[in-house]
């Protein structure tokens, strides 16, 4: 099975501006340009909006990175988004998570943790219909920024879950 999305992956050399430069960055760093953000260069105002979205997201504040990434693979696992479950799980994995702490996600979560992710679940699958008391609970443990925040994790990993399944962004096979 093919490994290529269904849109040109776009290389550095065919942008320009702040598309070309977060390119770069990611080329200077060592690492290379994730293939999602190749995809989504096609359109570069959306990959700059977008890549600037997910780096104040995904920061490590209000909400702690961990957590965050614990809400972006289980929102990716409902989704069942393989480049992003991959991505979640290679980053939860350098924040010292075990593989096998991932099969049960809500055993390693405190319970200011596993409120986050059941909220995380609800909206994913619900998000006009989520229960009173989750809400309270929220509310009870998470500031109003850490609410936004925590909602922002789950809206970015849909849009992104969504985006790389419909153009077939997949994992590359190892």
């Amino acid at each position: 099975m093919s490994t290529e999305p269904i849109v040109k992956r776009v290389s550095c050399e065919e942008l320009h501006g702040e598309a070309k430069e977060i390119f770069q960055n990611f080329l200077n760093s060592g690492g290379k340009v994730p293939k999602w953000l190749e995809v989504m260069a096609n359109c570069e105002d959306t990959m700059v909006g977008f890549f600037m979205l997910f780096k104040s997201v995904m920061d490590d504040s209000p909400v702690e990175s961990s957590l965050k990434w614990k809400i972006a693979y289980v929102v990716s696992e409902i989704n069942k988004c393989e480049f992003c479950i991959g991505a979640a799980q290679t980053k939860l994995l350098s924040l010292g998570i075990g593989e096998k702490d991932l099969e049960g996600i809500n055993k390693i979560a405190d319970d200011r943790e596993a409120i986050a992710i059941e909220y995380a679940r609800v909206t994913t699958k619900h998000a006009y219909d989520v229960n009173p008391e989750l809400i309270k609970k929220m509310q009870e443990n998470f500031t109003d920024a850490e609410i936004v925040e925590i909602t922002s994790v789950v809206g970015l990993f849909n849009f992104i879950n969504r985006f790389n399944d419909a153009l077939r962004i997949l994992p590359d096979i190892k």
